[in-house]
């Protein structure tokens, strides 16, 4: 390095000073650039004209042009000064913790994701998750990298790969094996109300696989959220239809049971991985789908 370099090395806000106003070709415009005051621009380049003695631009009322030594600096100083730039944000990059994006649905979320995220964490502890939780409809703003969606695996101006199905089985608090009116066989539930996700689609498909005398799927509460579905399960308001795989938690500690564990129902439905077809996912977006698909695949 020789001894200008080491004594007399302008500042890098005076070259980005001097370059933004090359490539607008403009002060004001490169002041609004940079959010800086048109004078504050003016002065940095003037200090980088006194460091290096020569004038870099001409300048009139109305225009400014790159004088014959400004446009060799430009020329000079364009590509190293951008890499200098990328590897500063690559270090910063590095240095923070990173953070993937994705887009669930709040029961798999709760229910089935978060349960499990710890095994992906455990393997990737400088990772962070940040979940945008929507139901029914994909809002995939642009920071989300993947969404898991539940319904067909037609999702117009996506790319679709399938995770996982679902088995539904009747549940119900434990308090309704016992009693009078207590759950033996099928034909007990029609002794209870049932309960129903949005509306009653999935009890009548289970009747119709499992013809159930004097059930009356079309009876009972509905509600439009899966986590009450499940609540209103526990505190024994009625029998509901719901996932194995959803309620596993709740029924292995007790909460829940299944009087009928071999009347399970396939679901026509099931979730989806749902990516942008034109947009190039992260390193750790691809391991974080084949994480899924593993989780998927084991039922763990």
């Amino acid at each position: 390095m020789n001894k200008f370099a080491l004594t007399r090395l302008p500042h890098m806000t005076l070259l980005l000073a001097f370059k933004t106003v090359a490539e607008h070709g403009s002060f004001t415009r490169a002041a609004t650039a940079l959010h800086l005051s048109q004078s504050a621009i003016s002065q940095q380049v003037v200090k980088l004209e006194e460091a290096l003695g020569v004038t870099l631009f001409v300048r009139s009322t109305r225009t400014v042009a790159l004088t014959r030594a400004g446009a060799a600096l430009l020329d000079d100083i364009g590509a190293p000064f951008d890499q200098l730039v990328a590897a500063f944000e690559k270090c910063a990059r590095k240095a923070a913790p990173s953070v993937l994006h994705i887009e669930a649905e709040p029961v798999m979320s709760a229910f089935w994701l978060t349960p499990r995220l710890k095994h992906f964490t455990q393997r990737f502890p400088a990772l962070r998750i940040q979940q945008l939780l929507s139901t029914q409809r994909v809002e995939f703003p642009d920071e989300v990298e993947l969404a898991i969606k539940w319904g067909t695996a037609d999702w117009p101006g996506f790319e679709t790969q399938f995770l996982m199905g679902l088995n539904y089985v009747p549940i119900c608090s434990p308090a309704l094996l016992e009693g009078p009116d207590a759950l033996r066989v099928p034909a007990d539930l029609a002794r209870h109300p049932l309960l129903h996700d949005r509306h009653h689609h999935d009890w009548e498909a289970w009747q119709a696989l499992y013809p159930t005398p004097g059930l009356e799927v079309r009876s009972g509460h509905v509600v439009t959220d899966s986590n009450v579905l499940a609540q209103l399960a526990i505190e024994g308001h009625g029998v509901a239809l719901c996932a194995i795989e959803l309620t596993e938690r709740a029924v292995r500690s007790g909460e829940l049971v299944m009087p009928f564990p071999e009347l399970v129902m396939p679901h026509q439905l099931a979730y989806y991985l749902l990516t942008k077809p034109h947009k190039q996912i992260s390193d750790m977006a691809r391991q974080f789908i084949a994480w899924l698909k593993e989780e998927a695949g084991n039922g763990a």
